[in-house]
């Protein structure tokens, strides 16, 4: 006699539960879950006969699949996410940093700012044993801390603006008059003045204007703005740094055709990863696509988890693990959103 399944409906709480464990057990060992051995193991108070029925129900539903008519049962997507739905309904955003092996000397020592996201993609890639995936801030969210003008040509100056995270930013421009040493120096010392302390897309939204509408503080001081404005007008792309997909590797569903597949064009066309990653910047805090929700066609059978920073109240970066649909989810979650927060805390830190 066949049973009536209606989609869709809310799980009861007994099959909730099961589902849970089912996800567990499987992210744990990578081998379907059949209804006996799962019932002896976890000494459940069900018969096996009860527990196929449940399972029955759980794919017919869609949380579970059979990958073999002999075999158990394996999650799918719309299980992952219930399991990881549940895990994030109780996760502690109040983690302290103890509770996660996260090694921030080494971070802090560290002055150079693209040396440091280096570093924590490695240490997250390590401490996951996953993929790490960053993606660095976009130019216009650092802040000013010097500019200096540098004579090149009759007709070119060397425009370097340093910035309070140690970016450095160096842009030829060309001048339609000559300007002499005095004039170079005059200018960097008006343009730090004015500049220092604030973000790059500040100065293009609103203080270039301000400034051209005050009086004269120097000679040429329509010039020195021009010149400043040239050199930052085009936008720097932010940085994607990729770390541990040796990692992947090693895991054998990632080996697979169709993830096989993933991985090479992961590596050969990192603007995946970096188009995956801007669209998380829509949006707060702690992110997770699983399967098919990471909507990329060339991206098959993988998971990412993914959080923003900030520098102060800014979201200006993203950093994140992907790994395969069998990810641990309990270990990464807090370990990705715990690295989230201490890189707000050191960009905003810097750009103090």
């Amino acid at each position: 006699m066949s049973r009536d399944i209606i989609k869709d409906r809310p799980l009861e709480e007994r099959e909730a539960s099961i589902l849970q464990a089912i996800v567990h057990d499987y992210i744990t060992t990578g081998k379907p879950v059949g209804s006996r051995s799962f019932v002896q193991k976890y000494s459940l108070a069900v018969s096996p006969a009860t527990m196929r029925n449940i399972m029955f129900d759980l794919e017919s539903l869609e949380y579970l699949k059979q990958p073999h008519t002999s075999a158990g049962r394996i999650p799918t997507d719309k299980g992952y996410r219930f399991y990881v739905n549940s895990l994030l309904d109780t996760y502690d955003y109040s983690l302290k940093e103890k509770e996660i092996s996260v090694k921030e000397e080494a971070i802090k020592r560290e002055v150079h700012l693209d040396k440091i996201f280096s570093i924590i993609s490695k240490m997250l890639s390590s401490e996951s044993r996953y993929a790490a995936v960053m993606l660095t801030p976009r130019f216009d969210f650092t802040v000013v801390k010097r500019v200096v003008l540098v004579p090149m040509d009759i007709d070119e100056i060397l425009f370097i603006l340093v910035t309070r995270t140690g970016v450095v930013l160096t842009k030829k421009v060309t001048v339609s008059s000559n300007l002499t040493q005095d004039d170079l120096y005059c200018f960097s010392n008006y343009l730090t003045g004015e500049l220092c302390g604030y973000a790059i897309y500040e100065i293009k939204d609103s203080i270039f204007e301000r400034l051209r509408n005050e009086k004269a503080a120097i000679n040429n001081k329509e010039m020195a703005l021009d010149i400043a404005q040239l050199a930052i007008s085009e936008s720097e792309d932010p940085n994607l740094h990729l770390e541990g997909i040796e990692n992947l590797l090693k895991i054998p569903e990632m080996v697979e055709n169709d993830r096989l597949q993933s991985l090479l064009r992961i590596i050969e066309e990192r603007n995946i990863i970096r188009r995956i990653l801007e669209k998380t910047l829509e949006k707060e805090g702690i992110q997770t696509l699983i399967g098919e929700e990471i909507d990329e066609e060339q991206v098959k059978g993988c998971s990412m988890v993914s959080t923003t920073y900030k520098i102060g109240n800014k979201l200006v970066g993203s950093v994140g693990v992907i790994g395969p649909t069998r990810m641990d989810y309990e270990k990464v979650v807090p370990l990705v959103d715990y690295t989230g927060r201490i890189v707000t805390e050191l960009l905003t830190k810097m750009s103090k």
